[in-house]
């Protein structure tokens, strides 16, 4: 056994699954990310075989992803987890599919978060529009710390009005800042590490460096790897909450 020191405060252009295995069983405070969409276009599937032959390999992978985030949290950490209902054909999907995975079912569901916004990506009169998302809140016990005096008002409800509102649009699928100043500002501590496994171009960790938080991600495209890194470099430490400025390193065994 190699032991290998990962920094922290960084995101590391690796595939997700490798990353997680360079992190030590309960190191991760908190995690906030948003898994890849179903996209078949670039796996060679033909949009027939999608509801069997990629979903099946895509909920394998997700299962594998769920196994190790389990095994990085702590016993206190938690998961907020966002996916959103895909479409096809004027038809819905809804990722309930997740709940029936056995690496799922090991967490505790703590709560089941509708992210609402105004409008819709995908509008059309055959149906009810699609104007929300789904975050899986998510833990290994029930010693979780929820802030409810954090200056939100109603600050743990489970449906969070958020706009997608994004005037600098990075990434298809960016998060808007807003969403995770919300869960930092709920359940944020000074010293925690936050992890987002799906960095895109570093949204969970610009918010976690100005909360001053200690943050690492993983993102496997290196463009957007370069986009976050210059949002991070930009970034300075914010006034609210004050915690102290983020610095160590995670210990990993290879």
């Amino acid at each position: 056994m190699v032991k290998k020191l990962l920094e922290l405060n960084k995101i590391y252009n690796i595939d997700c699954l490798e990353g997680l295995k360079q992190l030590e069983d309960n190191s991760i405070d908190l995690v906030i990310t948003s898994p890849p969409y179903e996209d078949i276009t670039g796996a060679g599937y033909s949009a027939k075989s999608k509801d069997v032959l990629f979903l099946k390999l895509y909920s394998e992978f997700i299962d594998k992803v769920f196994n190790e985030l389990l095994r990085v949290l702590k016993p206190t950490g938690q998961i907020f987890f966002n996916i959103k209902t895909q479409t096809y054909n004027k038809t819905i999907r809804t990722p309930h599919w997740l709940e029936f995975l056995e690496s799922f079912q090991k967490f505790k569901l703590k709560s089941y978060i509708i992210w609402k916004y105004a409008g819709s990506f995908d509008s059309t009169d055959k149906r009810f529009h699609l104007d929300y998302e789904i975050i899986y809140h998510l833990s290994k016990t029930d010693d979780i710390y929820l802030n409810e005096n954090c200056g939100i008002k109603d600050a743990l409800t489970s449906v969070w009005y958020v706009p997608h509102n994004i005037s600098n649009r990075l990434h298809p699928t960016q998060m808007p800042e807003v969403l995770v100043e919300r869960i930092l500002k709920i359940t944020g501590k000074e010293g925690i590490t936050v992890l987002d496994i799906f960095s895109g171009v570093g949204t969970t960790q610009t918010v976690a460096k100005k909360f001053g938080y200690n943050y690492l991600g993983f993102e496997i495209n290196p463009q957007y790897v370069e986009i976050a890194n210059k949002r991070l470099d930009q970034t300075t430490l914010a006034s609210i909450p004050p915690q102290a400025k983020a610095s160590g390193i995670l210990e990993a065994i290879l």
